[in-house]
């Protein structure tokens, strides 16, 4: 027999009972044991197998169902203390544990139709020793060398559609992040200074603005649980606010090699980085990859020092995304070199659908010469102005989504042309070929299936320069496996006609 956590006797489950009688039997009680143990396991098993009295309808007892709490978790949470709809009336939160952790729980309160809409203020004091700052450009450095990590998270009840905005010592807004109707949102990785004060404004949506549905039926919610948690940066991780040119991120270069490692925030979070290449020799390429997360798709953009697009990437969630061997502005072009602080360019990571705010990306950049990779297309080609050169041989590049390839092809003598593309999965190819100086399509071919080459064999090239475009299906791409461009010229048989 065994005993309960609450100390009442447990049953043995039969086969134990069993295993239990000989060796009572053998101890020296004799007979009387054993059969006071058998009768106790019929009882037992009696008591077990019996089925539950059947309960006539009325009486029962009334059926209690609790909801699942929709602010489980975290650390113990505050009330929330009113007045506090202004900065000057903020309720402050303490930190407590380690990492240092606070939290609340508030109520928007629903006021009668020409009364002012209820706001819920809360001050953060982030602990420190207050840096010595005398200008904006300093409060940048300082936010990117000495600051601390801020991770916010709301959590409101179905059917309330939040806003959270995060508000600076100036009581200058920071970040503003809209939720949805029982969307759970957060800024994970803000910078913030010790020593300063900042706040957190929860404020309810307007109506229509909410981006999340709501079960039919649900009541309009009201309210909410918000979490802060101060944390450290990693030497890699980015630091929000980086969401434009002016705020990007420094990329620091480790020899040939950079790195950075980001979170997908929120919808339409932008992540911009600034890649310095003042020490880069001109004929190298740049190689970019980032590694994304499990559901979400995101898209890479290279900018030059002016905020111009050079070439941009995107692909499907959690794929990773590439692009090789771009090219590197000269340094007598770059013509926002001098306001950007040295020749560089920007590049801009962005979720086009999902979120998450715990798994890092990782993006990669490195500095190679194009001799160490072979034949391979020059980026940005996607316009007959900029097409890559092209010879006879083997040639690879790269067909991301919405991508087009150009090159250059310039025949001396009449010559009969071979060429052949091998796409990679997800990727139905097509190839034309365009006379450079009108664009007029000469030839064209495209594959039957994805993953099937497209081949284009004795077309007669003019002795003039020629353009091979290589183009793809509207919903194709592949930005993590390159292709194969083959080309072989011969000399045209005599009597073939000569294109003009």
């Amino acid at each position: 027999m065994s005993w309960s956590a609450a100390g009442a006797p447990r049953a043995l489950p039969p086969r134990k009972a069993r295993l239990a009688a000989p060796r009572l039997a053998a101890s020296g009680q004799g007979r009387r044991s054993l059969a006071a143990a058998i009768i106790l396991l019929a009882t037992m098993i009696d008591l077990t197998c019996r089925r539950a009295p059947h309960l006539r309808r009325g009486k029962a007892a009334p059926v209690v169902v609790v909801p699942r709490s929709w602010d489980a978790g975290g650390p113990p949470a505050a009330s929330e203390s009113e007045p506090n709809n202004v900065p000057a009336q903020a309720q402050e939160l303490k930190w407590t544990g380690s990492p240092l952790a606070t939290a609340v729980s508030g109520r928007i309160d629903h006021n009668d139709p020409g009364t002012a809409v209820d706001v819920d203020v809360f001050k953060l004091i982030v602990p420190g020793q207050r840096p010595a700052i005398a200008s904006d450009a300093g409060q940048a450095v300082a936010l990117r060398s000495a600051g601390r990590r801020l991770s916010v998270t709301i959590a409101p009840e179905p059917g309330f559609a939040p806003i959270l905005d995060l508000l600076d010592e100036a009581l200058h807004v920071v970040r503003s992040l809209p939720a949805g109707p029982g969307e759970t949102v957060g800024l994970p990785n803000m910078a913030v200074l010790p020593g300063y004060s900042y706040y957190l404004r929860v404020k309810p949506a307007l109506a229509g603005k909410g981006r999340s549905s709501v079960d039919a039926g649900v009541p309009a919610g009201s309210a909410y649980r918000l979490t802060a948690l101060l944390l450290d940066f990693e030497p890699a991780d980015e630091r929000e606010p980086n969401d434009r040119m002016e705020s990007a991120d420094d990329l620091t270069w480790q020899g040939p090699m950079a790195l950075a490692a980001g979170l997908f925030g929120w919808r339409r979070d932008e992540d911009w980085y600034r890649l310095s290449l003042d020490g880069i020799d001109a004929g190298r390429v740049l190689n970019l990859e980032l590694e994304g997360v499990d559901g979400v798709a995101a898209s890479l953009t290279v900018n030059d020092s002016a905020g111009k697009k050079i070439a941009r990437v995107h692909g499907r969630k959690g794929e990773r995304l590439t692009l090789h061997n771009l090219a590197l502005p000269k340094a007598g072009a770059d013509a926002g070199a001098a306001a950007a602080g040295g020749r560089c360019c920007y590049l801009v990571v962005r979720p086009e659908s999902g979120v998450d705010r715990e798994h890092r990306y990782v993006l990669h950049a490195e500095a190679a010469m194009p001799e160490a990779l072979g034949n391979s297309e020059t980026e940005p080609n996607d316009d007959a102005a900029h097409a890559s050169p092209l010879a006879d041989g083997t040639t690879t590049g790269y067909l991301p989504a919405g991508d087009v390839d150009f090159f250059r092809y310039q025949c001396k003598e009449s010559r009969a042309l071979d060429v052949e593309a091998s796409a990679p999965s997800r990727v139905k190819v097509k190839i034309e070929i365009l006379r450079e100086r009108d664009g007029q399509v000469l030839a064209q071919v495209g594959a039957a299936k994805a993953n099937q080459p497209a081949r284009l064999f004795g077309f007669l090239c003019p002795v003039e320069p020629i353009l091979i475009r290589l183009s793809q299906g509207k919903y194709d791409g592949n930005a993590s496996e390159p292709y194969l461009l083959k080309v072989a010229s011969r000399l045209a048989p005599r009597d073939a006609g000569r294109r003009d």
